[in-house]
């Protein structure tokens, strides 16, 4: 199911979406679900790691980005 809704964005703004949208030959409400998707990803990814440092101090583990991401992948 779909809901529609309306925003307002700044003059600017709204022309780098056009321009954006044309560009990758997508319509203007796709581009904004794919940016408002992107954002609750990056949301809800550093939530994630923020849970995972706090578990970490709590156990006395001390990594690096770059350790936990190697042991991750």
């Amino acid at each position: 199911m779909r809901s529609a809704m309306s925003i307002s964005l700044p003059e600017k703004l709204f022309k780098k979406v056009k321009q954006e949208g044309k560009k990758e030959n997508i319509p203007l409400s796709e581009l904004v679900r794919k940016a408002l998707n992107g954002y609750f990803f990056i949301t809800e990814f550093r939530q994630l790691q923020q849970r995972a440092l706090t578990e970490m101090e709590k156990r006395g583990l001390k990594l690096t980005d770059e350790e936990i991401f190697r042991k991750v992948s």
